[in-house]
């Protein structure tokens, strides 16, 4: 779970795998459902969002994805002021607070979201065949793609937003650097 104050909100992100749509078994009721692309039909990852006031949940949603498995984890969602960013399989979901209206959605990965970032005026999305810059109405303003996945074996650190750039190590440990505007300023690739 993850938790986030806004104002006088609580808002809280459960991984919710034991959601089943239209079942009276499930713990909670959520008042709205937002799915990615095919999500009805083949759902993989769904996460629950509840808002909070005085220790009462004034709106809830489940966001369903399909495609690669997500989870709820440190950057796997952002809190912009009143938009809530979430990754979900291989869609970022924004929604406004403090309802949880459905803003936009966006197909940011073909595999799958890992982290969403604040970057500018923009979000950057961290997924496992490309990096992807966003602007706040959702439209993609440039893809980078690399060699092979954005995915560490041995938990060195994939991606990292510095000053002039971000730094990215692929499954192959290849090193890049691109800068702001998706372009590469360097990379390690056939390099021994």
């Amino acid at each position: 779970m993850k938790r986030y104050q806004y104002k006088d909100l609580t808002i809280e992100i459960l991984d919710e795998q034991d959601y089943r749509l239209g079942s009276a078994d499930n713990s909670f009721f959520y008042k709205k459902q937002y799915f990615g692309i095919d999500a009805q039909e083949y759902p993989t990852s769904k996460h629950g969002i509840k808002v909070w006031r005085d220790d009462q949940v004034i709106d809830s949603c489940i966001i369903i994805g399909s495609g690669g498995a997500t989870g709820i984890h440190q950057n796997s969602s952002l809190l912009d002021d009143e938009h809530l960013l979430i990754c979900c399989c291989d869609t970022i979901f924004c929604v406004t607070l403090p309802y949880l209206n459905l803003e936009w959605k966006t197909q940011a990965d073909p595999a799958t979201c890992f982290q969403v970032f604040k970057l500018q005026d923009d979000y950057v999305v961290h997924g496992e065949l490309q990096i992807v810059r966003i602007n706040k109405k959702g439209i993609i303003k440039w893809e980078f793609s690399a060699a092979d996945i954005f995915v560490s074996v041995d938990n060195k650190e994939e991606f990292k937003i510095e000053n002039d750039g971000i730094l990215l190590t692929d499954f192959s440990n290849t090193k890049y650097k691109i800068g702001f505007d998706g372009k590469l300023i360097s990379d390690t690739y056939g390099k021994l």
